[in-house]
């Protein structure tokens, strides 16, 4: 392809030039299979300038990439140390301010907890005036006491919803490997064969060991 005024854009000329390749290749096997030298050679030839064809497509691409490339790569080392440094105050800061939240959220659990005691133990002593009242006035003091019990429940309750500030990160950690190994097996199979499949195939091409449970094949491909 020269350069002139005249001269397509390369994407499209490239797009021209593989049309035409194409519409040759299917000109070529219009009878069908190939089943001659000639035919076989021809087809071949072509194959040849497809790679050449994609090679220098790409080798275009690449060229017409590059600036822009260069251009995000300099945006990107601009603006990555004050954004790494931004979150690294982030960062300073939670750390700082983790132990203090923590302490905080103890000492909230504890006032819930003995709250929560406190109204069950009221709960039940109300209850139990509240079976034996033999008159009015003993009866209407216990049903004051049940609520007063039912409110404090009530502000347990609200202790332990009221927000922390803290978030929490569960993580895992294997113990057993083949107990694991067992139950995510029975439970995933399909990710299991995936991973054995991937294994299997790089053995496949690097010397093929032998390996309990597969057998490997081969095929010839055009090249």
């Amino acid at each position: 392809m020269t350069k002139g005024h005249n001269n397509p854009p390369a994407d499209v000329a490239f797009s021209m030039t593989i049309d035409e390749l194409f519409a040759t290749l299917s000109d070529s096997l219009a009878g069908g299979e190939v089943t001659t030298d000639e035919q076989e050679a021809a087809v071949d030839g072509l194959k040849d300038e497809f790679l050449k064809a994609s090679q220098d497509a790409d080798k275009a691409r690449a060229a017409e990439k590059k600036p822009h490339d260069d251009a995000a790569k300099e945006v990107q080392a601009k603006w990555k140390p004050i954004i790494d440094k931004a979150t690294r105050g982030k960062l300073e800061c939670l750390s700082a301010i983790t132990p203090y939240r923590a302490a905080k959220q103890k000492a909230k659990d504890e006032a819930a907890r003995a709250a929560r005691e406190e109204a069950e133990a009221k709960a039940r002593a109300a209850q139990e005036a509240l079976r034996k009242a033999d008159d009015i006035e003993t009866k209407f003091a216990a049903e004051e006491a049940l609520k007063q019990a039912g409110k404090l429940a009530k502000v347990a309750n609200r202790m332990d919803r009221a927000p922390t500030g803290l978030r929490t990160y569960w993580s895992a950690t294997i113990t057993d490997r083949k107990a694991a190994l067992l139950h995510y097996l029975a439970r995933n199979p399909e990710a299991f064969e995936e991973l054995i499949q991937s294994l299997a195939d790089h053995d496949a091409r690097n010397g093929r060991p032998a390996i309990p449970g597969i057998t490997y094949s081969e095929e010839k491909r055009a090249a």
